[in-house]
């Protein structure tokens, strides 16, 4: 996943450029097609903006969520199909883009990727979900099939980072001309891996009082237990910044499912 951009590289360029020459880099960019979990079937990748609180900053949260429950789901990240269509493979609640409006572009785009065979490679992203010069930094909630994605990762362990991965990329208007080379764009998002080749990941353990968040198998059933939320084996304290951020994303899984 990491060397896509650099193993595609024309095919890069040349999808950044289309953005930049039709002018609608403020709506739309390039993002990379990758795959965290396999979802149940009848469930949507959907994308939220949760509101920032006193002990937390705004964060995305992506959790699967069944479909009909999702009437005002809108397009996120598009997969170019034969015939200049787009079609949405992830979604989000947030206020979003109509690609109808933009036609002739996104038959552009949609023509292109499929004439260099990078569909599956790099999709369309409809109006990002990343604040204006922000990075998001993804981490993951693997017993909720979930997400997270927050602006400042300085909490995530960092002796353990092996390396992380761009997935979306801006094209200023600038990078028109450069159609034909390969034009690394700014990084908006990024997945980032640890030394066990494995994403970040929150667990939730358990010790012998108090009670269990039911998100993992409790190890002492027959004793009361307190909930303990770690991250990389490195436990997140009740009270600070990423314990809130996480508490709250897990309250929401359970609404959601």
């Amino acid at each position: 996943m990491r060397d896509a951009a650099v193993s595609h590289a024309n095919a890069h360029a040349v999808l950044l450029g289309i953005i930049a020459a039709y002018g609608v880099a403020q709506t739309f960019s390039v993002h990379l097609v990758h795959k965290h979990f396999d979802i149940p079937e009848g469930r949507i990748m959907v994308y939220e903006v949760v509101q920032g609180s006193a002990t937390h900053p705004n964060f995305v949260l992506s959790t699967p969520r069944a479909s009909e429950k999702c009437p005002n789901a809108r397009g996120l990240y598009f997969k170019a199909a034969p015939g200049g269509n787009m079609v949405a493979y992830e979604f989000t609640t947030h206020p979003g883009a109509d690609l109808s409006a933009h036609e002739d572009f996104v038959a552009a785009f949609a023509e292109a990727a499929v004439a260099m065979g990078v569909q599956d490679v790099f999709a369309l992203t409809a109006i990002s979900i990343c604040p204006e010069n922000t990075i998001l930094t993804e981490f993951e909630l693997a017993q909720a099939l979930s997400t997270i994605l927050v602006p400042d990762a300085s909490w995530l362990p960092a002796g353990d980072v092996a390396e992380s991965t761009t997935t979306d990329w801006i094209a200023g208007q600038e990078y028109a001309k450069y159609a034909d080379g390969s034009v690394p764009g700014i990084i908006q998002l990024k997945c980032t891996k640890t030394r066990s080749n494995t994403h970040y990941n929150v667990t939730c353990s358990t010790t012998r009082s108090g009670r269990h968040l039911g998100h993992a198998p409790n190890p002492f059933p027959d004793v009361p237990m307190d909930s303990v939320l770690s991250i990389n084996g490195e436990a997140l304290e009740e009270g600070t910044e990423p314990h809130a951020i996480i508490t709250r994303a897990l309250t929401m899984v359970e609404v959601a499912h």
